[in-house]
């Protein structure tokens, strides 16, 4: 081969890489009450999309009905975060990360800024990471077997209910965070209380004391049973449960398509999530 053609071949090769850059591909298969649901990811550094329907029913003999298929979109390079409903080809636009709320927004929405907690926590929750030592591979990565048990139990002044709830799973380190997403927080805890409505009224917010026994788990799971079980549960003492579970981790060249509004897309003000009123109606 001529060096001069050589030479061009050597040049092309980078620019035929960079056409479709390295990410992950995740499939997961999720079920809650019989009901059954798959979501697929896409993860680059900066950017990533996910596929995923809403359904309805699928137990106590209500037919499965299920919604449109969905994707959202976020763009670290764009600044911005899109959701489409590929059924009816329309997206809407919202800047990511997403920006606080105004005090107009918030009266908007019914929310009062000027809520304060009480002086002393009201629930206590205990949260319990036992690592049980196993380790297995998969997807060849190594995975440990981690169980965390988090128990709700009210102090005085409460208004909840006392709950337990056992999350059992398999564990890799992945970090899907995108290079725009807020840091993470040492303490993992979050925001878990407040002024919920309920029948138009409102719970009075509660002040939580965390008691954190064991290291808390941080990584991704790729296979997770969550039960949990309160004086809300049905009447048969049936617990909650809720199961997901990994088929695909790979990988590998992702197509930079992925990540763009489809042609012929309009953008609109809302799209629609859910299955069709008409479905709905039907059932309680």
């Amino acid at each position: 081969m001529p060096f001069s053609s050589f030479f061009l071949l050597a040049l092309a090769i980078p620019f035929l890489q960079s056409s479709e850059r390295s990410g992950i591909t995740i499939i997961v298969q999720s079920s809650v009450g019989g009901n059954q649901a798959q979501r697929t990811t896409y993860i680059q550094p900066d950017r990533q999309r996910m596929e995923y329907r809403n359904s309805f029913g699928g137990r106590h003999g209500i037919e499965l009905t299920q919604g449109p298929r969905l994707v959202r979109i976020v763009r670290c390079d764009l600044g911005q975060s899109f959701e489409l409903n590929l059924d009816t080809q329309e997206y809407t636009a919202a800047p990511y990360p997403p920006k606080p709320l105004t005090p107009d927004e918030l009266k908007a929405r019914g929310l009062d800024t000027r809520i304060q907690q009480p002086a002393t926590p009201t629930i206590r929750v205990e949260i319990k990471t036992t690592d049980t030592g196993e380790r297995k591979e998969i997807f060849g990565r190594t995975a440990r077997h981690v169980v965390t048990t988090t128990t709700q139990t009210p102090l005085a002044g409460s208004h909840s209910s006392p709950q337990e709830s056992v999350a059992d799973g398999w564990y890799i380190d992945f970090d899907q965070q995108l290079s725009c997403d807020p840091k993470r927080t040492g303490s993992g805890h979050g925001t878990m209380f407040g002024y919920v409505s309920v029948g138009g009224g409102k719970v009075p917010m509660e002040k939580p004391e965390f008691v954190t026994i064991g290291n808390r788990e941080m990584g991704f799971a790729l296979d997770l049973t969550q039960t949990s079980k309160s004086p809300s549960n049905l009447p048969d003492g049936t617990v909650t449960r809720f199961e997901t579970h990994v088929t695909q981790f790979e990988e590998g060249p992702l197509d930079p398509a992925v990540f763009e509004i489809p042609p012929g897309f309009k953008q609109v003000h809302r799209i629609e999530r859910n299955p069709p009123p008409s479905a709905l109606g039907s059932h309680p």
